[in-house]
């Protein structure tokens, strides 16, 4: 327990430096040239504070961090044979709803919720995540070699 909540702690720190990071670099280029560089806030608002563009960074490094570390579980507990099949099963989902039409609909709603909404939505899906994943590993055995 004590090994996941490191992860936890360096997962929240990583974030936070990565955002700070990717901010600071974002409006040092945008200040001395007239390069204009897409970034994911602008789904949502058309000029952005820093403080928006941290918040949103930092909380999609933290979901995407703790996606990896669910793939890396789920190849650990499963194998190479069951991590593929899970990569597989995410792609097969895609592609339906792709058949299906289904992203319309996702994105009608994720096009007209606030970005307050979708920030908090994100960080509370990442916490449960991160909750599964501790309770999957916390029975796992460390193999000192």
């Amino acid at each position: 327990m004590q090994f996941m909540f490191n992860v936890g702690l360096f997962f929240i720190c990583w974030s936070l430096v990565g955002a700070f990071i990717i901010g600071c670099t974002q409006k040092i280029i945008t200040f001395v040239s007239n390069i204009f560089i897409i970034h994911p806030i602008l789904f949502f608002n058309n000029s952005p504070s820093f403080l928006q563009t941290m918040a949103l960074d930092t909380i999609l490094l933290l979901f995407f961090l703790t996606a990896g570390l669910l793939l890396n579980v789920v190849f650990y507990r499963l194998g190479t044979l069951g991590g593929y099949s899970f990569i597989g099963l995410l792609v097969l989902i895609s592609i339906v709803t792709i058949i299906f039409k289904w992203y319309s609909s996702l994105f009608d709603l994720l096009s007209n919720i606030s970005t307050f909404t979708l920030l908090s939505s994100l960080l509370v899906f990442s916490a449960l995540l991160y909750f599964i994943i501790t309770m999957a590993i916390r029975n796992a055995s460390v193999n000192a070699a």
